[in-house]
């Protein structure tokens, strides 16, 4: 039996959601550490990248600073006017944290 990959609850057959915890069955996560300096660079990297859904980004000891979630539209890009506000918001924790973590979640296909 298939368990959630966060909680390791066994799920039913044809989950699509861990009924424990709520995780979307199917993402892969991704975790990247980096520097203040080089957190906005890496964001809009990682944009780039249409399987995903969601960025997390934490500070040096796990806590959540900003949640991100990827929406890509029927042309096929995020658009840079939805984009803004979250790189004004990683612009002020650049500010405050030395380093932190980066967790993309994503689809395992398109």
């Amino acid at each position: 039996m298939v368990k959630c990959g966060e909680c390791k609850t066994e799920l039913p057959e044809a989950a699509r959601f861990c009924p424990n915890c709520g995780t979307q069955i199917g993402l892969e996560k991704d975790v990247y550490d980096v520097s203040a300096g080089g957190l906005v660079g890496k964001v809009k990297e990682i944009f780039q990248d249409a399987r995903v859904k969601r960025i997390i980004v934490k500070d040096e000891s796990g806590k959540v600073l900003l949640s991100i979630p990827v929406t890509w539209g029927a042309a096929g890009a995020v658009a840079m006017i939805t984009l803004a506000p979250w790189l004004a918001a990683l612009g002020v924790i650049a500010g405050i944290v030395t380093r932190c973590k980066l967790e993309v979640e994503k689809s395992k296909d398109i």
